[in-house]
């Protein structure tokens, strides 16, 4: 019991680090958006994401190896052999500076072929787009070979750099924005240029802190033949359900490009960066968590690694549902207090990727179970028959003239789908209660979202929109929320340690103020 309550602390240690980090980042991150879209404007920054878009769809080999680098070094760091985890680093690292060229060289043929021939652009902003799709190319290819430096820094449970890095990056892009207010040049092409020399001064920032902190960072050229047998069959078969994956985001965006315009491609990056701050509320925790779930599986301690995978899909939902919760009930009177405008299919979009992040916020600690044990084939033949088949069903209705609202709806429904086959691959693998996460994470997260609605919705309908609607509706959606997950949310012994963590806290407060007192 003392390991599980050691692990338990530090993961909200490393939690509390990139809570910190999320919250810098979401106010530095929604006002910069704010001033990218006015300074570049709704057309080049829908040309931005459609472009992005093609080459996250060639860059997804960077995803292959992210949580896989992540599961083998921590795999080994749970096991403690520093010889096999400097091989493990080396092998990895070959592995992605090989996937780096290969994605170069498709960027480089077919990307430049399809942004040139088949993306909807218009004749004078070609020069603009292939000048950031360039610089964008390069990044990825950065990005890429940058993959197993991260993954080190996870594996370590370092979050206090991980969270110093990423406030940093998003800092330099905050300059970045402001700097675009003071130019009068392309704002674009030189939006793309500082944002490439940002990304090359964090590669090198991430590069240097690794080779000095770590020793296993030092990569060596050595063969051994079982060590990348064994990553490549992993990468082999996880890249077909990230291949899927990445075919049901960007395809979505390339698909809406050409049935529509730029205009609908910024509302969907609107939307995306939306639920990405949203998102950062939960994936906190479960990058928190994600170490300790591997390094359980490498002691063989199944059954509190399913507790762990239990409880951080559980707690995540219900952190969703304290910060989404206003999102999607406000979601109008917020995009026009952030943006002025509200660009068509905002609303919708937002609303259902709010639904999407529900289902992938559940899912994700399940995924980590099955990474953990390494066997890729099954989990990733199941979801990339969920994720492929969105795309020839959005297409079909999209050329029946249906809304770009449809794509997104059908998107949804793959990812309950792909949480159903997650769920029955765990239990094959660790004997995983289905059942019970059925009624404890999902149908009882479901059941505080209802309840926790009704009254919010009341108050938001009572009176005008502006911003004491905003404040009144989302004061009650917090108070109510908060009430439902701790009387229905937590079990008995949860809430008598989080009334005993108050009580405590509230006696320190009280003694402080008491001592502060006779010293006066």
């Amino acid at each position: 019991m003392s390991d599980i309550s050691a692990n338990d602390k530090r993961i909200a240690k490393n939690t509390l680090y990139l809570y910190m980090r999320m919250l810098i980042t979401l106010v530095i991150g929604l006002f910069t958006a704010r001033v990218t879209i006015n300074a570049l404007g709704i057309h080049d920054y829908g040309l931005m994401n459609v472009v992005g878009g093609v080459m996250g769809f060639l860059a997804y080999f960077s995803s292959l190896l992210s949580q896989g680098t992540s599961r083998f070094l921590t795999v080994g760091l749970g096991k403690g052999d520093m010889k096999q985890l400097r091989n493990i680093f080396s092998a990895c690292g070959t592995i992605h500076i090989v996937l780096a060229l290969v994605t170069l060289i498709l960027g480089e043929t077919i990307g430049l072929w399809f942004v040139n021939y088949k993306l909807v652009i218009d004749p004078d902003r070609m020069f603009a787009a292939n000048y950031i799709y360039q610089l964008t190319l390069f990044s990825s290819f950065l990005g890429i070979t940058q993959t197993p430096y991260i993954a080190s820094i996870t594996s370590h449970e370092k979050m206090s750099t991980f969270a110093f890095m990423s406030i940093l990056d998003v800092v330099f892009k905050l300059t970045i924005v402001v700097m675009l207010l003071y130019i009068d040049t392309d704002k674009l092409i030189m939006y793309s240029t500082f944002y490439f020399c940002t990304n090359l001064f964090m590669f090198f920032l991430y590069r240097i802190y690794c080779l000095r902190k770590f020793e296993e960072c030092n990569m060596h050229l050595r063969w051994d033949p079982k060590l990348y047998k064994e990553i490549w069959n992993y990468v082999g078969w996880n890249s077909i359900g990230t291949f899927a994956f990445m075919a049901n985001n960007q395809g979505i965006t390339i698909l809406l490009n050409m049935f529509f315009s730029t205009v609908v491609n910024a509302a969907r990056g609107i939307a995306t960066t939306v639920s990405s701050q949203v998102s950062g509320f939960v994936m906190n925790f479960q990058v928190a968590a994600g170490p300790q779930i591997y390094k359980l599986y490498a002691k063989g301690e199944y059954q509190q690694m399913n507790r762990l995978v239990c409880n951080t899909a559980k707690y995540s939902s219900y952190l969703l549902i304290l910060i989404g919760l206003p999102v999607f009930i406000k979601t109008e009177i917020l995009i026009r207090l952030w943006l002025g405008n509200i660009p068509e299919y905002v609303i919708p979009f937002i609303r259902i990727t709010l639904i999407e992040l529900f289902f992938k916020a559940i899912d994700f600690p399940i995924g980590n179970g099955i990474h953990a044990f390494g066997k890729m084939k099954l989990p990733n033949i199941t979801s990339s028959i969920a994720y492929i088949s969105v795309l020839p069903l959005t297409y079909i209705f999209l050329c029946l003239g249906a809304s770009p609202v449809i794509a997104y709806i059908i998107a949804c429904v793959s990812y309950p789908l792909a949480m159903a086959c997650d769920l029955w691959i765990l239990n094959k693998f660790s004997g995983f209660d289905i059942k019970f996460y059925l009624l404890h994470v999902p149908l009882k997260s479901i059941l505080i979202i209802l309840l926790s609605a009704i009254l919010p919705v009341f108050v938001s309908n009572s009176f005008e929109d502006g911003w004491l609607n905003l404040i009144a509706t989302s004061a009650v959606c917090a108070v109510v929320s908060a009430t439902f997950v701790f009387y229905i949310g937590l079990d008995a012994e949860m809430r008598e340690k989080v009334l005993r963590k108050v009580k405590d806290k509230l006696a320190f407060v009280f003694n402080k103020k008491n001592e502060t007192h006779t010293t006066g």
